[in-house]
């Protein structure tokens, strides 16, 4: 019974390091969905401010454009929270997986878990134990990957975007100054009076 029981740990180990591997993988998927999502409302967002800068002259519609810039970064921040802590949590499993792996090569060979306890005092074996038990207990730890915070828009904070269009707007076309020809101040003369006077003269009939 016993060598039977010695036979299921390492397969029970092998079981939860494939657990932890595919975990890894599938963190690593989120993140990269959540990266494409992020780039898209980066692109909406530079596309609403496009719609607003060409409606200045209605306030209404301008004013609808931001309110949709809002809520876009708005979701657009609860996504980069989620992929932090994805990201975080991926690097915790990784390091879980190497401190596991690195126990049961120690486990599994008992010649060199000697040479190790001669090498090293008991109290660090403790520790790096201890510090398995901590890295497992925060990486079972339930967050707050998937909760989203409610919209709140404040429409003063659109009314200042609105503003600040307007003034960037206005001191564009201010600083565009348009030249045009002076008006000569000098008179025309003519040099050679008698020309004038030998030239015929038409008739309105021709």
């Amino acid at each position: 019974m016993g060598n039977v029981c010695r036979r299921l740990v390492p397969l029970f180990q092998t079981q939860k390091v494939t657990q932890v591997v595919e975990c890894v993988q599938e963190l690593h998927r989120v993140e990269t969905t959540l990266g494409h999502l992020i780039d898209k409302y980066e692109q909406q967002i530079k596309e609403q401010r496009g719609e607003a800068r060409a409606k200045m002259n209605d306030k209404s519609n301008c004013l609808r454009h931001m309110r949709t810039i809002h809520i876009i970064r708005h979701h657009k921040e609860q996504l980069e929270k989620r992929m932090t802590a994805c990201l975080s949590k991926r690097y915790q499993l990784e390091s879980l997986n190497v401190t596991q792996m690195h126990l049961q090569a120690i486990q599994t060979t008992s010649a060199t878990f000697e040479h190790f306890l001669k090498a090293n005092d008991i109290d660090r074996v403790s520790q790096i134990q201890d510090t398995l038990t901590e890295m497992i207990e925060d990486a079972c730890e339930i967050t707050d990957i998937v909760s989203a915070t409610p919209v709140d828009i404040d429409d003063d904070d659109i009314e200042n975007d609105y503003n600040a269009l307007v003034a960037s707007l206005q001191s564009v076309q201010t600083s565009v100054q348009v030249e045009f020809p002076s008006v000569p101040t000098t008179e025309l003369t003519c040099t050679e009076p008698e020309q004038l006077e030998t030239l015929p003269l038409r008739g309105i009939n021709g």
